[in-house]
């Protein structure tokens, strides 16, 4: 039997950007060249799903999946 996995997760990161001034870094979004830095990641949950579930779409996640215990990773 297969099975589905799937995974949802919460992450806090912060970006870096050098400007010219502060009024274009105020209008400015950030862009591909920003430093990125991952601050936190928080495993929510994860749902493992059988075969069966897919039939039974209008089932609640409840009755047809195992809900894997919360874990949290921090940087």
């Amino acid at each position: 039997m297969s099975v589905i996995k799937e995974s949802f997760f919460e992450a806090s990161f912060k970006t870096i950007e050098k400007f010219e001034s502060a009024e274009i870094a105020a209008k400015t979004n950030p862009s591909e060249n920003a430093e990125l830095k991952i601050t936190d990641i928080k495993l929510d949950k994860s749902v493992i799903k059988t075969n069966n579930d897919k039939e039974h779409e209008n089932a609640t996640n409840e009755q047809h999946s195992k809900i894997v215990s919360e874990a949290k990773w921090g940087s």
